[in-house]
């Protein structure tokens, strides 16, 4: 009996068997009595054995061999030696494989749980998404949804509001508030100290007593406000007009007052409100502080309390005294009145503090009025906003150190401007107490007024917002070579003059926040002849004026023309073209009855050049030594400011050197234009734009 086996080999230094499954041909000689060849049989190794041993081979006809065979096979098997090795590795695989059945089971558990990275991500996402939601919401200030939701508040606080109604006492210090056949009342008294015990629901502060403490307090109150907790706030306002005195807080219940009158604003309980800011102003006006009374103001304007937050604003946040500046500059002090400076020091922060809030919370009322459709309240308001300009720049404060949402203003008025132009406010003015006419041209240009009054912000999102509300439309007109080719006269304009590659076309661009309305060279001398621009025309006017189309529609109430003059001085054009422009130039500034400002540009790094010195003695040949009211209005631009400076920013926006303002002043003086404004501006830091933009507002109100 032959037998061929896969034999074993070595792997890694390690003995195994094969894993591959072979085919073991057993050839099995047997020889009988008749020494007859018995045929070999091939059979197919077995599979399904773990631990490859071989299977039981059959032969017909021949059993002895076969059977002896297998025999010693099986008692080979059920050796103990043999069985060791395949055991230890079964063992071992169905370890493993346990384990990755566990690893799999865990993970997915862990997937419906809060632990998991994806569910970590979805939860971040989600809140990303709500943020995002609430912000979108109350940028769109839905009012309705807040009328809404104060409404249900109100039916809530009718019961409460109906026991406080009856007592009328301001301060209501040693008066009990809250009557006992209140079925809320769930006090019990305090036989220690003959107080009250005043149960809250919060985890926190369970209860307020005379043992309680200003963090207390404090915790309470916030925790009522977040969760609108009515109860609490009754509680709260109880234990602070009832339980203590003046001196609880260290004689700091005044904030706890103002912290309490916001919280009950924030749930609509206007009379608890009412009775803490009462008690704050007879108790505690000495400890008030400025931050405390803006916060109530906006309290009360998001329950469209506006009276009541004027009346705060007035009484708690009053305009200094004329000359409190000069006043502190003016005191001395000796070395042994070090108290005095300090306390003149303190005076003057609080003052600055106080402008600092009165100036927000008046932006928060305009604001208000704005989005609420009521732009005459709000002009009101702007222009309150509008008379703090020389104190705040006499206090010295900064545009950062205001903090004034001028770019939410003027996109409030822009609303109010797209809504006229509808014609909201043209029927039924009486029920809404709006006249159109005592307005000007355009909203906006109210608060750019009050822009100008305040310290220069040079926000890019300020400025592009306020373009956008005063430059909705611009179009290249025409290109005139003379009086004829001028175009009609029916409404204001505006001349841009100066000497060649002064930064004439770079000024129209950035003053219309336009990249390409007037074209922009390196070549002096490019613009040759009065090229004008539309601001604010009819729809489509392009199409008109390009392919000859009947356009519909009219200008609207704000526009005005942009006319930018030849240059002079390093234009390569004949003498006989430069005598051609200055005729046309004189009969320009002297016959044209809607041209209402002139801009003179120079350039800021070298001063007025003999160019410019002949413009301003044309100038003031035309205007006379005097502004007169039937003129046009002259004003002198420095360009280029930013070159000035090693490198320019909108901190560092531009600068004029002394001398070339000395230059420029005696200049003017010589050719009788020293009446005539001065306005730094830079093209690339955009810097004097506001101002530029005070002077365009008289030819829009043509």
């Amino acid at each position: 009996m032959l037998v061929s086996m896969a034999a074993p080999r070595k792997i890694n230094g390690d003995r195994r068997r094969r894993t591959s499954v072979g085919i073991c041909i057993i050839t099995i000689f047997c020889i009988g009595e008749n020494s007859s060849l018995v045929h070999p049989t091939p059979v197919a190794h077995s599979s399904c054995c773990h631990n490859h041993r071989h299977a039981a081979l059959t032969c017909g006809g021949v059993s002895s061999p076969f059977e002896l065979m297998m025999s010693q096979d099986d008692e080979t098997s059920s050796s103990p030696s043999a069985a060791t090795t395949p055991s230890e590795r079964s063992q071992r695989k169905a370890a493993q494989r346990a384990r990755k059945e566990r690893t799999q089971i865990q993970a997915n558990s862990n997937k419906a749980t809060s632990q998991h990275p994806d569910a970590v991500l979805k939860r971040h996402r989600l809140k990303e998404q709500q943020q995002s939601f609430v912000k979108n919401s109350r940028r769109k200030h839905n009012f309705a949804e807040r009328a809404n939701f104060l409404h249900q508040s109100e039916k809530i606080n009718d019961e409460f509001d109906a026991n406080l109604n009856a007592v009328r006492d301001n301060r209501l210090t040693n008066i009990n508030i809250h009557p006992v056949e209140n079925p809320y009342d769930q006090r019990t008294g305090d036989s220690n100290d003959g107080g009250s015990v005043h149960p809250l629901h919060s985890m926190a502060v369970a209860k307020l007593d005379r043992s309680s403490t200003t963090e207390d307090v404090v915790t309470a109150i916030k925790r009522a406000q977040n969760y609108h907790d009515i109860h609490d706030i009754r509680e709260i306002a109880h234990f602070l007009l009832e339980e203590v005195d003046v001196s609880f807080a260290y004689g700091y219940r005044g904030s706890l007052f103002s912290r309490l009158a916001v919280a009950s604003l924030h749930v609509n309980n206007h009379d608890i409100a009412e009775r803490c800011i009462t008690e704050r102003r007879i108790s505690h006006r000495s400890s008030m502080l400025p931050l405390e009374s803006a916060a109530i103001v906006r309290g009360l304007l998001r329950c469209h309390y506006t009276k009541e937050a004027w009346e705060v604003l007035e009484d708690e946040l009053s305009l200094p005294l004329e000359g409190w500046v000069d006043f502190h500059r003016s005191e001395t002090f000796d070395d042994n009145e070090v108290h005095l400076e300090k306390e003149s020091i303190r005076r003057q922060l609080e003052i600055r503090d106080r402008l600092v809030h009165r100036a927000r919370s008046v932006g928060s009322i305009a604001s208000r009025h704005f989005y609420e459709d009521e732009p005459t309240a709000a002009m009101n308001a702007i222009q309150k906003l509008k008379d703090m300009g020389s104190i705040v720049r006499e206090a010295g404060l900064t545009a950062e150190d205001l903090g004034i949402p001028w770019d939410r203003l003027v996109k409030g008025a822009a609303l109010c401007e797209s809504k006229r132009r509808d014609g909201k406010w043209d029927i039924n003015n009486e029920e809404s107490g709006e006249d159109p006419s005592q307005w000007p041209c355009n909203i906006v240009y109210f608060v750019l007024d009050a822009m100008v009054a305040f310290p220069p912000e040079n926000k890019d999102v300020t400025f592009e917002a306020l373009c956008n509300a005063l430059v909705r439309r611009t179009c290249f007109v025409t290109g005139a070579v003379g009086m004829d080719g001028c175009p009609e006269a029916d409404r204001g304009e505006v001349a841009f003059i100066g000497r060649s590659n002064v930064g004439k076309s770079s000024l129209v661009n950035m003053l219309t926040n336009r990249k390409s309305l007037a074209f922009i060279s390196k070549t002096p001398g490019k613009t040759q002849q009065f090229n004008y621009f539309a601001v604010n025309d009819k729809p489509d006017l392009a199409r008109q004026i390009r392919y000859g189309d009947e356009v519909l529609g009219s200008k609207d109430r704000d526009s005005f023309y942009i006319v930018d003059l030849p240059g002079f001085g390093f234009a390569k054009v004949p003498q006989k073209q430069r005598q051609e422009w200055s005729d046309f130039m004189d009969e320009y500034l002297t016959t044209r009855e809607t041209l209402r400002v002139i801009f003179h540009l120079v350039d800021a790094r070298i001063g007025p050049t003999e160019e410019d010195a002949k413009i301003m003695h044309k100038v003031g040949a035309i205007i006379g030594s005097k502004q007169q009211r039937n003129h046009a209005k002259y004003v002198i631009i420095l360009t280029k400011a930013d070159k000035n400076v090693k490198s320019a920013s909108s901190k560092n926006p531009g600068k004029v050197s002394e001398s070339v303002r000395n230059k420029l002043c005696e200049t003017m003086k010589a050719n009788k234009v020293g009446y005539a404004p001065i306005v730094v501006t830079s093209a690339e830091t955009r810097l004097g734009r506001d101002e530029v933009w005070r002077y365009l507002r008289l030819a829009a109100e043509q």
